[in-house]
């Protein structure tokens, strides 16, 4: 404790902050936490002569002095800003960030200037009008707006991922009748200014980029060089993230190791030190300044001014010392995933890459030295992998709920070629900027290795059973075993008899994964993907049948075939074998034109007696191109996953019933709907039933349908968070607050 206090001080600070934030704890007023602190101090001084003693006492007041910090920054500083929440008002603002371009808007950090409602400056980030050209780090502006409170849309909480970047409140600027901005303007242009030369550099990359090589070779260099996924297309980043090589193209610690990695091949270990320091200062900044490359260019500077100073540091220390900066700047940045997994990644490369490498390489140790160096490539590889999995591993299955087990096999060729890449889309942009006409000099071996690397993704990520679903407890059990395994081996391997249990650790994690995939084998799934009020409903086995009823989403973010494709990729879908339109309209089949393109279908039904309009002829004529089948009268279909009956409501409206499962009735109208349970006779048995926002209404004739259906649970096509969670004596619920909705049932 006494020689390296931070061992033990940092990591009780963070974990208080983690659990505090974690669980949505308000610390009540500071000076409650500080008298605790007082007291613990108090404590830990008469303390000081008994060591256990003292070191578990500092380590309370290091908790309790991240609850002092939460709670003042809470009060003095998010608080009041969270207080705008509903507030309108005119604010000049400075744009921190390139705006980011949509359809009818663009959105932009900004730094809002003090005014009559809040007393210091405060970042938010704001939907803007489009302008003719699009706003840049540094300019000022005037705006109209109104503030909001970001929600928790789709199981994914937008305020704590804000929070994390220091921002505590959205803002979106406010229009006229007649739909324009109001208020809107650009005052003057700061781009120049030397504070906003990194976002400069970062703006020149992208077009150097963009201007040297293909779109999608561009696109992944950009997010190679800067973060930028902006240019990535979906099914790029997609494979990327299967292959669990997402951290390729997310800039963080790997591409400062990179950049420190050249200049020291380029000008030796003593000037490539001292160059490397400017360029990781300002590569900081150009890359977004995340989490991820803070943490590693503290590491980094640390390290170096050691070596400069020729005084011994600690790789350990260095991670502690990042971790407190970035926490007492902003003690929210806690939950920042990015900061999140690359501390777990450092933290397990310190704790076991070092034995692991020995103990990888011990068989090697008699061959000649350039075997051992070719050995070393892969074995460097492969430790980096496995270390940085242990702790990663469980991150990503707690925020995705899936975590790809390719990574070992993706990263031994692909890290090192997006090293190479790295540095010379670099050196392209340098060249680019001072000697245009050498850029195909770099542009063509660039171009190259950029579209090895896409294929190789693409590649990877096709593999089977290269993922494993955090809803899946053998799996997670047979993962976990494996991980435990290997940890016992790099701690006290050397005191167990691995002859013995090594094939015993084997047989459980095969028998293990066996067994789920036997179990999964005799399962289908129902999946609700959360695309608001429109609706995709999935019904698959492993066998690799799969039915989808509807194909409609509410927004860019809600894309129906977007969500659809990702989901067939992730699961090892190629094909739907029918597809259920229950209406033939934007609420139902509005994204059925991106889906045949990018998916084979069967084969289509769609009810009888559809009227024509303006808003569906598109449809209705891309239906009958595909030769879609209308539905008069109910039938069975029996090449599915499990039975599922499809019937007319009315002209123009079909309803889904799967098993005794699930029922779907999203189509009808509460008009229809209560000609529909008025006139039926016997109403089929389901567990739960599917209904727009809308059909609540139909209270009347709903409740009793509801009983006679011994419906337990409601599953709501919401447009937004305003629906009610209980319908009488059932529960209701929505992909819009819980995303992705799965049930599992086993085949009859």
């Amino acid at each position: 404790m006494f020689e390296r206090p931070l061992l033990y001080l940092v990591p009780s600070y963070a974990a208080a902050l983690l659990l505090a934030v974690g669980f949505g704890f308000e610390p009540p007023a500071p000076f409650l936490w500080l008298a605790l602190l007082s007291l613990l101090l108090f404590g830990a001084g008469l303390a000081v002569r008994h060591r256990r003693l003292f070191t578990v006492l500092a380590m309370l007041c290091a908790a309790a002095f991240a609850l002092v910090q939460l709670s003042l920054y809470t009060h003095y500083i998010a608080q009041p800003i969270r207080e705008l929440c509903g507030r309108s008002a005119v604010i000049r603002a400075t744009v921190l960030e390139d705006a980011s371009v949509y359809d009818d808007a663009q959105r932009a950090e900004l730094r809002v200037e003090p005014n009559r409602y809040a007393k210091r400056s405060f970042h938010t980030l704001c939907y803007l009008p489009l302008t003719e050209t699009p706003l840049c780090a540094g300019d000022r502006i005037e705006a109209h707006v109104t503030f909001y409170l970001p929600g928790n849309t789709g199981g994914f909480d937008r305020a704590r991922y804000l929070a994390a970047d220091g921002v505590f409140i959205s803002a979106t600027f406010n229009k006229d009748e007649n739909g324009d901005a109001i208020g809107f303007s650009q005052l003057t242009s700061g781009s120049r200014s030397p504070r906003y030369l990194p976002q400069r550099i970062a703006r020149f990359c992208r077009s150097a980029v963009s201007a040297a090589l293909p779109e999608r070779e561009a696109g992944l260099l950009r997010g190679l060089l800067l973060g930028d996924r902006s240019e990535l297309s979906d099914d790029d980043t997609l494979s990327f993230r299967i292959a669990g090589l997402s951290h390729l193209v997310a800039v963080s610690g790997l591409h400062v190791g990179f950049l420190a990695s050249f200049c020291i091949f380029l000008l030796g270990k003593r000037w490539g030190t001292y160059l490397s320091l400017p360029l990781i200062l300002l590569f900081v900044p150009v890359a977004g300044a995340t989490p991820s490359v803070i943490r590693a260019a503290v590491m980094y500077l640390i390290a170096a001014a050691g070596f400069i100073l020729r005084r011994e540091t600690n790789a350990m220390i260095s991670l502690m010392a990042a971790l407190a900066l970035l926490l007492l700047c902003n003690p929210f940045a806690v939950f920042s995933l990015s900061l999140q997994l690359s501390f777990a990644a450092t933290l397990g490369l310190l704790l076991f890459a070092s034995t692991m490498q020995h103990r990888l390489s011990a068989p090697f140790a008699e061959c000649s030295r350039l075997t051992r160096r070719l050995i070393a490539v892969p074995v460097g590889a492969v430790t980096c992998t496995v270390c940085a999995s242990v702790f990663t591993l469980p991150i990503s299955l707690a925020t995705f709920g899936r975590a790809s087990l390719l990574s070992l096999i993706a990263n031994l060729p692909a890290a090192p070629l997006a090293g190479v890449c790295f540095v010379l889309g670099y050196l392209l942009c340098a060249v680019s900027a001072v000697f245009p006409a050498l850029v195909p000099l770099f542009a063509v071996p660039l171009r190259l290795l950029l579209r090895f690397l896409l294929i190789l993704a693409e590649r990877i990520a096709s593999l089977p059973f290269g993922s494993v679903d955090a809803t899946r407890s053998l799996g997670l059990a047979a993962l976990a075993l494996a991980g435990a395994a290997v940890l016992v081996w790099l701690t006290v391997g050397s005191h167990v008899r691995w002859r013995i249990v090594l094939p015993l650790v084997c047989c459980a994690v095969i028998g293990l994964f066996t067994a789920d995939t036997v179990i999964r084998a005799g399962e289908y799934r129902i999946t609700c993907l959360p695309c608001g009020s429109g609706q995709a409903i999935i019904l698959s086995d492993t066998r690799g049948h799969m039915t989808l009823i509807d194909c409609a989403g509410a927004g860019s973010a809600r894309n129906a075939a977007a969500l659809t494709h990702e989901w067939m990729r992730l699961n090892g879908q190629h094909r739907i074998d029918t597809l259920i339109l229950t209406a033939v309209d934007q609420g139902h089949a509005r994204d059925l034109p991106a889906l045949l393109d990018k998916v084979k279908v069967g084969r289509i039904l769609v009810p009888s007696g559809v009227p024509q309009s303006a808003k569906n002829a598109e449809l209705l004529a891309l239906c009958q191109q595909y030769s879609a089948e209308e539905i008069s009268r109910e039938q069975t279909l029996t090449d599915s996953a499990a039975p599922v009956s499809v019937f007319p409501i009315t002209a123009g409206k079909l309803g889904v019933r799967i098993a005794n499962r699930l029922l779907v009735l999203h189509s009808a109208t509460p008009k229809q709907l209560e000609i529909y349970f008025s006139e039926t006779r016997d109403l089929p048995r389901a567990d739960e039933l599917v209904l727009s926002q809308s059909a609540l209404g139909a209270e009347k004739t709903l409740t009793g349908a509801l009983h006679l259906m011994q419906t337990r649970n409601i599953l709501i096509a919401a447009r937004n968070e305003d629906f009610t969670l209980q319908y009488g004596d059932v529960s209701c619920e929505s992909t819009y607050l819980s995303g992705e909705i799965v049930r599992r049932y086993k085949k009859e």
